[in-house]
């Protein structure tokens, strides 16, 4: 009787208690994209020869695939738990995206999914292109009931206006690949890693092997297959895919473009998680993510406090420093990243074999969490939760201040960035030109206020003995009116 009304208990506190969302921080790549690179710059032609006016900008897929995303994070966020307010607000929500034009597009597409309005907007797409319009998260029936609602439209509705900070190349400390100045130092590490580890080489030596007899009619100039052209070439075949182009040359191989597509896949699997990150200490991913993870960190710590002592968000009219909500809109580089230095921080390095390689709009979501049953007041880090995803897949979770103190613990300061990247050097550099001019700027002063000076005193020299000549002759003519 006892044990079965200790059951019963068990089972009225588990339906009493329920977790609530504190603060929750998504990291998104845009959607579909043209590629970066052309093959024929001339003719304008990419990697698999298909024609693109306009490299590396988002396509209408693409801006499709986060206006569902948009649409998905609504119901998680607002529908299903009321996180968020209907509409947006200014003070819940801080979004930030890096400084291109495809990052962009991509949050203000998932904007309008997120505060959708009623105004047509957006871009024309075929039946091809609708099929893979799809980000890589499980869209529920009432999502797939308005994406066949969309017909051909890429986006229906128009957004509520909201700000979006720029992470722009002039800030050295946010993101790798926003800092041009730092590049140098990942090709570094990747020539390193190269050499090292025989991933990448097995990899290129398994593009040849397989599709050098197919291709070699199409690029005659090119007799084996490096790296570089590897790379550019998977991101030109898997963006035609996506985008259904044609691909008239490709298809004329008689490649199977299936398992091409798996390769390639799998080519950019290995180059984030070797290439680029394959070094023992992941060092670049710890790079990228340090600015982010502090950035997290500290407004996460502001949500958290506002709950434990109970202070409204609504009433700190002027203030946006507690938002409920992050949201960053960037790359595949900066959510490799993420996968590369939670594994190193959380001693999981055996779950890089899983890891995966984020296709676009792939979204990565930190949901800070507490057991709503609890007394606030009586409530301290320890007793909020981390939880951690990858798309729909949940991956860990974790005590938040053990997740701080492990993340602080290996994450690099400012100073250490400055000095890896060359920034310290590169400041001293210019405060030495501007010594330089300005000591030469002091010297010509000096220069122009010492002649000054002598044309003073010789002046002054001259007014001198004027003085004493005129003197000397009254002196005679009284001594003459004397005699």
């Amino acid at each position: 009787m006892k044990f079965s009304l200790l059951i019963l208990i068990s089972i009225i506190t588990l339906s009493i208690s329920e977790d609530k969302l504190i603060f929750v921080l998504t990291h998104f790549r845009h959607g579909a994209r043209a590629p970066q690179y052309y093959y024929d710059q001339e003719n304008k032609l990419d990697y698999i020869l298909e024609k693109w006016d306009k490299p590396g900008e988002l396509t209408g897929m693409g801006q499709r695939m986060h206006y569902l995303l948009g649409l998905r994070n609504r119901e998680r966020y607002i529908n299903n738990t009321h996180f968020l307010s209907e509409k947006f607000d200014p003070h819940e929500i801080l979004i930030y995206s890096s400084q291109f034009n495809r990052t962009l597009l991509s949050v203000e597409s998932q904007l309008q999914g997120l505060y959708p309005q009623f105004l047509k907007l957006g871009e024309i797409l075929n039946d091809e292109q609708i099929k893979k319009a799809k980000p890589q998260v499980n869209l529920s029936d009432e999502i797939i009931e308005q994406m066949n609602n969309l017909g051909e439209n890429a986006l229906p509705n128009c957004m509520s206006l909201a700000p979006v900070r720029m992470i722009s190349h002039s800030e050295k400390k946010i993101i790798l690949y926003d800092i041009p100045k730092c590049l140098f130092r990942r090709d570094e590490y990747r020539d390193i890693n190269y050499k090292n580890i025989d991933t990448m080489k097995n990899k290129v030596k398994e593009f040849n092997d397989k599709y050098k007899s197919y291709l070699k009619d199409i690029y005659t100039n090119i007799t084996d297959f490096d790296i570089n052209f590897v790379d550019n070439f998977c991101d030109a075949f898997i963006a035609g895919y996506t985008e259904g182009k044609s691909m008239t040359k490709i298809n004329q191989t008689g490649v199977d473009k299936m398992e091409l597509l798996e390769y390639c896949y799998d080519f950019f699997n290995s180059s984030f998680r070797d290439w680029i990150s394959g070094d023992k200490e992941r060092t670049l991913a710890t790079l990228e993510v340090s600015k982010l993870m502090k950035e997290f960190i500290y407004y996460m710590k502001k949500r958290v406090d506002a709950d434990i002592i109970g202070e409204d968000i609504s009433e700190e009219l002027e203030d946006y420093s507690r938002p409920k909500m992050m949201m960053i809109s960037a790359h595949d580089s900066t959510i490799s990243a993420y996968e590369m230095f939670l594994a190193k921080v959380f001693n999981n390095n055996e779950a890089i074999s899983f890891y995966r390689y984020p296709k676009f709009a792939t979204q990565i979501a930190f949901e800070v969490v507490t057991d709503d049953s609890m007394d606030p007041k009586n409530k301290n880090y320890s007793d909020y939760r981390i939880k951690y995803y990858f798309n729909d897949e949940f991956i860990f979770e974790k005590k938040m201040d053990e997740f701080i103190k492990k993340v602080e613990d290996n994450i690099w300061s400012d100073e250490k960035i400055d000095e890896f990247c060359g920034f310290v050097n590169e400041t001293k550099e210019e405060n030495t030109d501007i010594y330089f001019y300005l000591m030469i700027v002091f010297s010509i002063l000096t220069v122009i206020f010492l002649v000054i000076i002598i044309i003073l005193l010789i002046k002054s020299s001259k007014d001198k003995n004027r003085i004493s000549v005129f003197k000397e002759g009254v002196f005679l003519k009284n001594s003459e009116a004397v005699e």
